[in-house]
């Protein structure tokens, strides 16, 4: 296993890497739309999947608002310049990732597990129709369980795990809390295609907060996979 140094890790809004084959550790969350591309694009060709996306926030803003702008983001075909609209940030950013996955059929059906309050719900029912795409706003981890087919993308965000509504600040779950989630979530886990985990530095609390939940949630991830205990300074 690839892992980096999280310790002396800085906030690196274009930091990803495949820390394991099929997962993949990023800061910013916009990064995830990337990875399900270049997956597809290597190695199932076309084919939409499934994704069940854990996070504190919806993230289910579309930044592709035109039917021109979605039309010429159809017609892109090479993986170097889906990297380079999402390194630029612009309509592909840590809110907004899951759209052009929909609007390019990479995902055709989203499972959302995700706390926040003070915005609309999913995404937005004409983008799903043009697109022939779905939705499932679950309002517990058994229904997420009961529903989500196998082979999923699963994607976290390690903001799920704060409770504080402050940049920057940390009110976290506690770690019986995590693990006790994670467990939850063994078979999903295994049963992925592929996953992908953000870091979200300031969103999931303060540096030290970001970096406990990464050394407490990716390895109890990998153990789940592999089926051995990993650490984050020893792998198997």
């Amino acid at each position: 296993m690839r892992y980096p140094d999280i310790d002396r890790f800085n906030t690196n809004d274009r930091y990803v890497q495949e820390i394991h084959p099929n997962v993949w550790l990023m800061d910013d969350h916009k990064w995830a739309y990337y990875v399900w591309e270049s997956v597809l694009f290597q190695d199932r060709g076309r084919t939409p999947l499934p994704l069940v996306h854990m996070d504190y926030h919806w993230d289910s803003v579309n930044d592709f608002t035109s039917i021109k702008d979605q039309e010429n983001l159809r017609r892109i075909n090479n993986l170097k310049e889906i990297r380079t609209l999402v390194s630029n940030g612009i309509n592909v950013r840590k809110d907004s990732f899951l759209a052009p996955a929909i609007i390019r059929g990479v995902i055709n059906e989203v499972h959302f597990y995700c706390l926040q309050t003070d915005t609309e719900i999913g995404i937005d029912d004409e983008l799903l129709k043009r697109y022939k795409s779905e939705q499932f706003n679950h309002p517990d981890l058994d229904s997420l369980i009961k529903k989500a087919p196998k082979g999923c993308l699963y994607d976290l965000d390690l903001d799920l795990f704060n409770k504080s509504g402050y940049w920057g600040k940390g009110e976290l779950w506690t770690d019986r809390e995590v693990l006790s989630f994670l467990r939850g979530c063994s078979h999903l886990i295994k049963n992925s295609a592929l996953i992908t985990i953000a870091m979200s530095f300031s969103y999931s609390g303060s540096d030290e907060d970001t970096k406990h939940l990464t050394k407490l949630v990716v390895p109890k991830v990998m153990e789940y996979l592999s089926g051995c205990y990993i650490n984050t300074t020893t792998s198997c």
